[in-house]
């Protein structure tokens, strides 16, 4: 029993990506610059929806919905206009304009790629 243990403890890897970067400061936000639908479409052509409610300071409700489907999150936003959502992070880059960046990683082999979409805020 104690040899399948150790396998099983020799072969578990906690995520490396951290839900903050290290070094990350908080204040608090202007609500009506994050809240609302914001919509656009991926490197693949396919709608990616991020939905931001309850800003309250330097925290938000969001809904992101892609081709890799839906997650829920309470994020935090940083100084530099940014939060992380799952493997996504979203960036604030101007009034009603914004990016998200998906890390994707190949079950099979472990690369990871990159993909961007930009992002416009419904009105």
């Amino acid at each position: 029993m104690s040899d399948i243990m150790s396998i099983l403890q020799s072969s578990y890897t906690s995520s490396s990506a951290s839900l903050l970067s290290p070094g990350s400061k908080f204040a608090k936000v202007d609500p009506t610059q994050w809240q609302g639908s914001w919509t656009g479409t991926d490197s693949s052509h396919q709608p990616v929806t991020v939905s931001i409610t309850k800003v309250n300071g330097f925290r938000a409700n969001v809904v992101l919905q892609s081709s890799a489907g839906l997650q829920y999150q309470q994020a935090l936003i940083t100084t530099k206009n940014t939060f992380r959502i799952g493997d996504s992070q979203f960036a604030l880059t101007a009034a009603g304009k914004a990016t998200i960046t998906t890390i994707n990683t190949d079950a099979t082999t472990g690369i990871q790629t990159s993909s961007q979409a930009s992002l416009t805020l419904k009105t």
